[in-house]
């Protein structure tokens, strides 16, 4: 199966919460990683740790999914959902060393940066984070700043 930025897929299913995705990286290196979603989109390395975007990809109720990986397993994820939007052209790419932006849905900036250290995020619509109030994923509208420092 294909994979995306030096992660491959091993496996596809339908888990009791959604789709999920078995992954390992393409140098064969550390365990197998399982990240929610159908599809991955892209992965980019910081340092030791991976910041994987995937998707649901299910048309109109459409489903980003942000999972950071470090020492071996999801160490944290946060999902944007914006019913009745596709995530179809969904491209996130890499704007600093720990800064990546994306569109979701079509025609809204996010700015995603990756913190050193868990910091207090604020409240966003349509960003999910299981009830966390420390977070590393720091989310904000791509014309302003991170929302932590």
């Amino acid at each position: 199966m294909g994979g995306a930025g030096g992660w491959q897929v091993l496996d596809r299913r339908e888990g009791p919460d959604g789709p999920v995705l078995d992954l390992r990286r393409d140098d064969g290196a550390g365990p197998v990683v399982r990240v929610p979603g159908r599809c991955l989109l892209a992965a980019f390395a910081v340092g030791d740790e991976w910041v994987l975007f995937s998707d649901h990809d299910i048309p109109q109720e459409e489903t980003l999914e942000v999972s950071l990986v470090s020492g071996g397993g999801v160490a944290e994820r946060a999902s944007l959902a914006f019913p009745g939007w596709a995530s179809a052209g969904i491209a996130p790419e890499r704007l600093g060393a720990r800064v990546f932006g994306f569109a979701f849905p079509a025609g809204r900036r996010w700015r995603l940066e990756l913190g050193a250290r868990p910091a207090l995020v604020r409240p966003r619509l349509g960003v999910h984070r299981d009830g966390r109030w420390l977070s590393r994923l720091w989310f904000s509208p791509a014309s302003r700043g991170a929302e932590s420092p």
